[in-house]
């Protein structure tokens, strides 16, 4: 019961991951439409416009990494278990059933883990990016000044 409480925890956590990452993303195209607006309403762009800009594509890909849909496993198919386990010249027991789903839901749940810890590694790269690029646009700003 332990492992099934992991996996679905794991999946929580990381439905939770891409909601944050869709409100960063979210956060970052309206800083972006409005200081962008501002600084570019106020003259060219200079440097720290285009770093700006670059550090919103940077973010946008970084996020994108996060929402893409990733190959995660937290349910064990119930027709491979019928047909791997049951319908078999010999059929498993009960006990030996038991012991090889907890070892697959323990190879998942490690494999799910690393996947997880990617997706909020690219996530705090995003929200780092999202820091830099709204001091460009004040840097910028405050040099039109």
């Amino acid at each position: 019961m332990t492992r099934r409480f992991g996996l679905s925890q794991q999946q929580s956590t990381i439905d939770s991951l891409r909601t944050r990452t869709g409100l960063l993303l979210s956060a970052a195209a309206i800083t972006t439409s409005f200081l962008g607006a501002q600084a570019l309403n106020d003259g060219g762009p200079g440097i720290a416009t285009w770093l700006a800009l670059a550090s919103f594509v940077s973010l946008a890909i970084a996020a994108l990494g996060v929402l893409w849909p990733h190959r995660l496993e937290f349910t064990a198919n119930p027709a491979n278990v019928i047909e791997s386990y049951i319908e078999t010249d010999e059929p498993l027991s009960t006990p030996e059933i038991y012991r090889d789903l907890s070892l697959h839901m323990h190879d998942g749940y490690a494999d799910n883990l690393a996947g997880q810890k990617q997706l909020a590694f690219r996530f705090q790269i995003a929200g780092v990016l999202l820091t830099v690029e709204v001091i460009f646009w004040i840097v910028d700003l405050a040099s039109k000044a």
